[in-house]
């Protein structure tokens, strides 16, 4: 099977509308090259309906190739052992009291005697673009690999960090 070229980055939308010029566009030429004196002929649809399953199997095998792109589910972190974090020192006077995991984002709860309320650090667990996780801590943020933050001691360097 022949390797097929990897596309430029589109949207889909964007992607949608190149094949439909290139169906336009067989679909423009092959008119020209119809037989006119040939009453009711399909060539012109024919050409046309085959141009569109072709570029439709082309989108489809896209598609299946770049799936992840279009799918949250794989490109969503999970952590590993992140309730090993509870308890841990975030510094001197903060400790890690609960992890909470959502569907967008983890969310871990500093405490201590002397604080009134908690404080929250958020971990949003979809993927970035260009392949980075986003923590929120008191209006500040900070974008991670998923290298940083594979073993709660590097995720508790990076909320250090932030």
């Amino acid at each position: 099977m022949p390797q097929l070229p990897i596309p430029p980055p589109m949207t889909l939308s964007q992607r949608l509308q190149t094949i439909q010029g290139i169906t336009k566009g067989i679909t423009t030429q092959a008119v020209q090259n119809v037989n006119i004196a040939q009453p009711n002929s399909n060539v012109a649809q024919q050409i046309k309906d085959v141009a569109e399953q072709q570029a439709r199997m082309v989108l489809d095998e896209w598609m299946k190739q770049y799936k992840d792109l279009f799918e949250s589910s794989e490109s969503k972190l999970k952590i590993k052992n992140v309730h090993k974090l509870i308890g841990m020192d975030y510094d001197e006077r903060l400790k890690v009291m609960g992890v909470k995991e959502w569907d967008k984002c983890y969310e871990f709860t500093l405490d201590s005697d002397k604080l009134n309320h908690p404080e929250t650090i958020l971990l949003h667990r979809r993927q970035t673009d260009s392949g980075h996780y986003i923590m929120e801590y008191k209006s500040k943020t900070l974008w991670v690999t998923k290298d940083e933050i594979d073993m709660p001691e590097k995720l508790i360097i990076c909320m250090n960090t932030i």
